[in-house]
């Protein structure tokens, strides 16, 4: 694990340079996998944490872990993935990561390497498998190999700690808001696209989903600008992503009155700050049907 340190947050400034960077491990039957750096707040030796088994429904949840003196959620991505579980103690590493404000952490075998990635060599693959976000290739012991990135959005659901969002659709959406403007989205995520459309429906505003920025940014130079009332961005996507796509908005004359709101799983302090620096608008965790009202309403409605 040399170069890589047990604090992770200001780690990785590539969405300067338009790159991903990839934290790449093994599973524990050696399968390469990666995860976005961004979703990752440390790298923890499983031996050096207490680990309680716990009543659960299913084997992808392998206990609770006390980190940094807070209890996380273990996930074995093994079970996830259809394979065997291996017993806990054989896997030599937690990832601690955060998705939409919720703790987790994820057993792996070993950390291989941490690469950049551009987003052109990341190729999307979550239409022939909804557990798969992305393919790549990394080079291990001078050899090209594949190297999946996983779908944590359709992970967080299949352990019910998300759903379609219907419930909170029908708690927060406290109106119909009436506006004659247009609202853009970009989402690469089924699972999240599936509750934009309920959340825009059940609104009743005008809006349309691409499931790359590069649609969105191509959509945006055929519409009259003032006539689009918000943008609504994910941040990891193929192609061109959510910090490419705010900073085409924020550096552009025409458009930068438009307000951007960030809808993502990377809700990290770090995360937030390089959107910031971005100059976004409002940034809410993926599922948070409470806040991206609030947001939808206050630029749609000024």
């Amino acid at each position: 694990m040399s170069g890589i340190s047990g604090s992770v947050e200001q780690m990785t400034q590539g969405h300067l340079r338009n790159v991903q960077q990839l934290a790449v491990f093994y599973t524990g039957h050696n399968n390469i996998y990666a995860i976005n750096i961004a979703k990752v707040k440390a790298f923890i030796i499983t031996e050096e944490v207490a680990i309680n088994d716990t009543p659960k429904d299913t084997n992808v949840i392998a206990g609770i872990a006390t980190i940094r003196g807070e209890p996380v959620t273990l996930i074995n991505l093994d079970a996830w993935l259809g394979l065997p579980a291996l017993a806990v103690k054989d896997y030599k590493l937690i990832i601690f990561c955060e998705f939409n404000h919720k703790k987790i952490g994820f057993l792996v075998k070993d950390m291989l390497d941490i690469v950049e990635k551009t987003t052109q060599e990341l190729r999307h693959t979550e239409e022939t498998n909804s557990k798969i976000t992305y393919t790549t290739y990394v080079k291990v012991n001078n050899k090209d190999e594949l190297c999946t990135v996983f779908n944590a959005e359709q992970l967080l659901r299949d352990i019910k700690w998300t759903d379609d969002g219907s419930d909170e659709i029908k708690k927060y959406v406290e109106e119909k808001l009436h506006s004659d403007k247009l609202i853009l989205a970009a989402e690469d995520s089924g699972v999240a696209r599936e509750v934009l459309s309920s959340f825009f429906e059940e609104t009743g505003l005008d809006y349309e989903i691409y499931t790359n920025g590069t649609l969105l940014i191509k959509r945006l130079e055929e519409l009259n600008p003032d006539k689009i009332g918000m943008v609504i961005t994910d941040i990891e996507m193929p192609g061109t992503d959510g910090y490419q796509v705010a900073s085409f908005i924020k550096n552009n004359k025409n458009l930068s009155h438009i307000p951007i709101i960030v809808n993502s799983s990377m809700t990290t302090d770090a995360v937030r700050g390089k959107m910031n620096q971005v100059g976004v608008d409002g940034f809410v965790g993926k599922t948070d049907i409470s806040s991206l009202f609030k947001l939808t309403k206050k630029f749609l409605l000024k």
